[in-house]
């Protein structure tokens, strides 16, 4: 007689992989788009979800092998082994339990139960788009940014609703660019000359050249003369 034997690390993960399916327009072409796996947490994660399945499967062997003695009273081996099998589809649903289970640490699409992990990602992990290409799956790491709800690349930062490329500014109005203002090439103003700071005299807002008297100031001109004497 054998012995019923719960596996679950055969089926673990099986789609992490991207599989790709025929899907069919309704006017019978086939389509450009293909079936993807999305949501899955990372490797630690899925270690962890492969430990704790692995644990529910020897506790589950062990507990046939002692079914087993009873198999000469064949209600009360009936009764151990569903009990095991009972006792088994708990411990593996523990493991993939949302939020609380080692395989599904956060929810961001529909759980798989018989795939433990499916519709999960990393706790510190930002659910976004399936399809998004920045993202692992729909997954977006906890070292990249997300603005408005698109996982951006390593090292880029939001500008408003916009993935801002390194050394790039985030300019008024939330768009990125490579000037920090509208006028990049052109250099500041040349500050005034002030011949005051060479030993002119003030006159008015303005200073005579060196040598030269302020001799009043007539229609906002300096009038400067060597001799204000008349």
């Amino acid at each position: 007689m054998s012995i019923p034997e719960f596996t679950a690390e055969a089926s673990l993960y099986r789609t992490t992989n991207r599989y790709r399916s025929s899907v069919s327009k309704i006017d019978g072409l086939p389509s450009a788009q293909s079936v993807v796996a999305a949501y899955f947490p990372g490797t630690a994660t899925q270690a962890k979800c492969s430990e704790c399945l692995a644990i529910c499967a020897k506790v589950n062997v062990y507990c046939n092998v002692v079914a087993a003695f009873s198999i000469f009273f064949p209600p009360a081996a009936v009764a151990a082994f569903t009990a095991c099998a009972a006792e088994a589809v708990l411990c593996a649903g523990g493991c993939a339990a949302p939020v609380i289970g080692s395989c599904c640490p956060k929810v961001c699409g529909f759980p798989n139960p018989l795939d433990p992990g499916e519709g999960c990602c990393d706790q510190n992990e930002t659910c976004v788009d399936r399809y998004d290409p920045n993202s692992r799956q729909g997954c977006c790491p906890s070292d990249q940014s997300v603005c408005a709800g698109k996982c951006c690349s390593k090292g880029e930062s939001c500008c408003g609703d916009t993935c801002c490329p390194p050394n790039y500014f985030c300019r008024e109005g939330g768009f990125c660019s490579e000037f920090p203002s509208d006028f990049p090439n052109t250099p500041p103003p040349p500050p005034p000359i002030n011949n005051c700071i060479f030993g002119g005299a003030p006159c008015g807002s303005e200073c005579c050249p060196p040598g030269l008297k302020c001799c009043g100031v007539f229609n906002g001109q300096p009038d400067c003369k060597t001799s204000c004497l008349r």
